[in-house]
């Protein structure tokens, strides 16, 4: 079977659940939370032997009022504020009367009786208790939602910074023509008491000032390029000249090398 093209290309999606199946499972969930959180107690207290009486009640109501608290504050944290307290309170009261029933009224709320004449202050302080508890965890570290409004339009958002005055300027005081062609006029005596007046030469001068000369000789110095000494006319160690750049090295120092030291590089 082929399925027409627009339902290929479209496909349906499925309706939202309604919000009251929403809630229902929100509320299972929060029933076997409670659940488990008092077997959770009874549990603890078989095989922890406490030695203080009280001390079972109080860790109880403890115990269940901050599971109440923060169970509700997840699971129903986009639900109303009474749908939240009533959750919360039969929370609190449900999982009280199931860890007297399990613990044989020992441990939590005493079993409901109608009809009764005399108040129970014992059970009434634990509930007041756990309740205290449960709603300190329900709405403790919230902080408050801020709502941002739309944008206003840029035409009615007023200008409120100030405009930016820049300094102003100071004018310099501009020379004179003619107190310009002093200035730059060298032969021009200056004028007294004008705050143009050219700086003055000092009135000293070098007197020993000597140039440096060249003095030539005439006599020519030969100088080994081996052992860099000089070679002297009738030299007792020899000479010997090369034939290549005609240098001139000490017969013993040619003897070491065996040929000139002066690098040739047209040879």
């Amino acid at each position: 079977m082929s399925l027409p093209a627009d339902a290929m290309s479209n496909p349906v999606t499925p309706p939202p659940e309604p919000t009251y199946i929403i809630l229902a499972r929100k509320l299972i969930l929060l029933s076997l939370i409670m659940v488990v959180a008092a077997l959770g107690l009874v549990i603890l207290f078989r095989h922890v032997q406490v030695y203080f009486l009280l001390l079972p009640h109080v860790l109880s109501d403890a115990a269940m009022g901050i599971m109440a608290g923060f169970s509700v504050r997840w699971i129903l944290r986009k639900q109303t504020a009474f749908l939240r307290i009533a959750s919360t309170l039969a929370f609190v009261i449900c999982g009280l009367e199931l860890v007297g029933w399990f613990t044989g009224w020992q441990v939590g709320l005493g079993p409901l009786k109608v009809g009764r004449t005399s108040v129970d202050w014992f059970g009434l302080g634990q509930l007041i208790l756990a309740a205290g508890i449960a709603f300190l965890a329900l709405y403790a570290w919230k902080h408050p939602v801020q709502k941002v409004g739309p944008a206003a339009p840029p035409s009615e958002v007023k200008e409120t910074a100030r405009p930016r005055k820049w300094p102003k300027r100071r004018s310099r005081p501009i020379a004179a023509p003619e107190a310009a062609e002093k200035v730059l006029d060298p032969q021009a005596s200056p004028a007294k008491g004008t705050g143009t007046e050219a700086p003055a030469k000092p009135k000293w001068k070098r007197v020993f000032h000597h140039k440096p000369q060249l003095h030539l000789s005439a006599e020519e110095e030969h100088r080994c390029p081996y052992c860099l000494e000089l070679i002297v006319e009738n030299d007792p160690r020899g000479t010997v000249e090369c034939k290549i750049c005609h240098t001139l090295h000490h017969a013993d120092c040619w003897a070491i090398t065996g040929a000139c030291q002066v690098p040739h590089y047209t040879a």
